[in-house]
């Protein structure tokens, strides 16, 4: 594809974009196999967001209702599983 037609092709992505919506690379993918008319690899389409100046952009680490008070709350109250026990030396 021309760099034209990758725009062309790239414009409804675009607007979910803007909507605030999140891009999924494998429906991506797939409309673009379509459209090309052969399978491509996922590194296709990667290369194509790149060249289009398109960068990841993963969600947040925390969930936005996340509550650090009930967390710390649980840390303290939880057992330590975690820890090895030791038997007594004899």
């Amino acid at each position: 594809m021309t760099w034209q037609e990758e725009e062309k092709f790239l414009a409804p992505w675009i607007e979910q974009a803007r909507e605030g919506r999140m891009l999924v690379v494998s429906s991506l993918r797939a409309a673009f196999a379509q459209s090309v008319g052969q399978p491509v690899a996922a590194t296709v389409v990667y290369r194509m967001l790149e060249r289009h100046g398109w960068r990841k952009v993963a969600p947040d680490t925390r969930h936005p209702k996340a509550d650090p008070k009930a967390q710390q709350a649980w840390k303290k109250n939880s057992r330590k599983c975690w820890q090895i026990f030791s038997p007594p030396n004899p």
